[in-house]
């Protein structure tokens, strides 16, 4: 057994067929199909349990799997180092982010970042949190900025600034006379989209998001909002209202995800409503490059807010 046959099992693993595996591995289907036999054989246990559609797991295979996820990420972790120290900082950073925090935070940092380490290249990864959580995880991305709640038993974080909820609306629904605000009150008896957040697969799995403030919200003031569509895509619902469906309230951070546009945006006032919390988060127990750590300056932060990891 080698780092090639650990490599082939927790991408097996990951993927849950063999095929889809393999494309992902940039070979064949049979080649890939023998490896896991031999490694069976030479292991003396069966890791899954064959089925027609997909493969399942045995408790020997997840005890496999952890440990080949331990001894990837160290050797992933070394050569890193061992490169860094050698050539400087370079190679490839992975993010992850939620739509609307990414469209506010990411252009202009990677922007200044690239002026002073023009060989750093980027992945970037774009979903729910509990996507991004669930990619941190699985040590596919490095770094991820999303929404609470964040299990801080599993992540490190650092709290990013907070901001307001804001209507996004189409003139139809625009009625008020201050351009900037509108007051919590107008919502009353108008069609409203509201975010829902994505249940995930991790023990953060959460089903939570701004169908739960506004709604609690419009109850101390007194009414019951009229919610007409509820989504985990901002985009759609950033779309829905450009077509006259309704109004949807989103992260202020939002109005960045479509800048020529003809809706309007404003800030809900009497009384303000936040967006959740949001905040940087990195796996712990994980070697960070000097690239994030870099790049994590780049971020408007409070530094006394990091905790440290064990790297």
């Amino acid at each position: 057994m080698n780092i090639r046959h650990l490599r082939y099992f927790t991408t097996i693993v990951e993927e849950g067929k063999i095929s889809q595996a393999a494309k992902r591995l940039h070979m064949a289907q049979p080649p890939l199909s023998q490896q896991l036999k031999l490694l069976e054989s030479e292991l003396g246990v069966t890791l899954f349990e064959r089925h027609t559609r997909k493969l399942i797991i045995t408790e020997e295979g997840k005890l496999l799997y952890s440990r080949a996820k331990q001894i990837l990420e160290l050797m992933s972790g070394t050569l890193e180092e061992m490169k860094e120290l050698s050539e400087g900082t370079k190679g490839t950073l992975s993010i992850g982010t939620i739509a609307s925090l990414g469209a506010k935070l990411l252009p202009e940092r990677i922007r200044d970042f690239q002026k002073h380490y023009h060989e750093v290249q980027f992945q970037v990864w774009e979903g729910d949190p509990n996507r991004i959580m669930e990619l941190l995880e699985n040590r596919i991305i490095e770094l991820g900025i999303v929404r609470f709640p964040i299990d801080t038993s599993i992540f490190n974080m650092i709290h990013l600034p907070d901001e307001p909820l804001v209507v996004a609306m189409s003139s139809k629904w625009n009625h008020g006379d201050d351009p900037n605000t509108i007051t919590l009150s107008e919502l009353e008896d108008k069609p409203l989209m509201l975010l829902r957040r994505q249940k995930g697969t991790s023990m953060y799995n959460q089903d939570i998001y701004t169908v739960d403030i506004l709604q609690n919200a419009c109850l101390n003031n007194g009414f019951e909002p009229k919610i007409i569509c509820e989504s985990s895509d901002i985009m759609t619902l950033l779309i829905w209202a450009n077509h006259d469906i309704g109004i949807t309230i989103v992260p202020k951070s939002a109005i960045n995800l479509i800048p020529n546009t003809d809706l309007i945006f404003k800030e809900i006032i009497n009384p303000t409503i936040m967006a959740r919390p949001s905040a940087l988060i990195w796996l712990k127990e994980r070697y960070l490059s000097s690239t994030s750590r870099k790049f994590m300056e780049y971020f408007p932060m409070d530094k006394s807010t990091i905790k440290p990891s064990s790297n």
